[in-house]
């Protein structure tokens, strides 16, 4: 895990689209990858390879990096490019004859992005900067003040998004998931949760799912802005078709 974050983000129109543009704590611009993706509008295939090639090109993965950014549906992982490798990626692109013929507003819309995207992203960061220098000194100290404040907030923002829940949230999720699974299962005294290959079957199906849906390799790993989203996730669940009919099945056999 890397320690850059965002310190301030911004929508910069360009060629009628929306380009993400990512000022962040190493003091470099990035680029939104799936923005310029949209903007030329590439498939979602398209967009997929274009995904791999920055982060397996021996050049380009050394611009790629992923941003944790606050949007509408909270905080997400974005796969951003450095801004000085933007033009590289996007010359990697080719304007194929299949493209002109098949997709010629897209191979049009490419040549654009390849000419001016950079200087429009660059612009919309450093235009601020110079007229700062020409600002008065009362103004200069209000403006730095304001900076900082957004800094910290940016940084802070930042930690509540990756702090992990402690040790008793832990234990909150756990006695959850073992409720939930006592009660799919029928209770205690069925069948179906005397037998230890299915109850083991059911608890790594409700964690399995668990993490999938959060992105996390352990449900002790939910991050604390999470947690009671987990809570109502695991109160929610049921285990997939197959294996609910399993269940019933099992504690009919039970009943005869």
């Amino acid at each position: 895990m890397n320690n850059i974050h965002p310190i301030e983000q911004k929508l910069v129109p360009f060629n009628g689209a929306d380009l993400l543009g990512v000022k962040a704590s190493d003091g470099k611009v990035y680029v939104g990858v799936r923005w310029v993706c949209e903007g030329i509008g590439l498939t979602e295939d398209q967009m997929k390879n274009e995904r791999k090639k920055i982060q397996s090109d021996l050049v380009l993965k050394q611009g790629g990096l992923n941003l944790t950014l606050n949007g509408n549906g909270g905080a997400r992982d974005v796969l951003t490019i450095e801004l000085d490798f933007l033009p590289l990626w996007l010359a990697k692109i080719s304007i194929t004859p299949n493209m002109q013929r098949n997709q010629p507003e897209v191979a049009e819309k490419l040549i654009q992005y390849q000419l001016k995207a950079k200087d429009v992203l660059a612009a919309a960061f450093i235009q601020r900067d110079h007229h700062f220098n020409n600002m008065s000194p009362e103004l200069k100290a209000i403006l730095f003040v304001d900076g900082k404040v957004q800094q910290l907030d940016s940084r802070i923002g930042y930690l509540e998004n990756r702090t992990t829940i402690d040790y008793g949230q832990q234990q909150v999720l756990k006695k959850a998931g073992n409720a939930k699974v006592i009660g799919v299962l029928g209770g205690k005294k069925m069948a179906a949760y005397k037998d230890s290959g299915l109850r083991h079957r059911v608890y790594s199906a409700l964690w399995h799912d668990y993490q999938d849906w959060f992105g996390i390799n352990s449900y002790n790993n939910t991050y604390t802005k999470d947690f009671e989203s987990g809570l109502k996730y695991i109160q929610r669940w049921m285990p997939p078709t197959n294996l609910m009919r399993e269940i019933e099945e099992f504690n009919g056999q039970k009943l005869f």
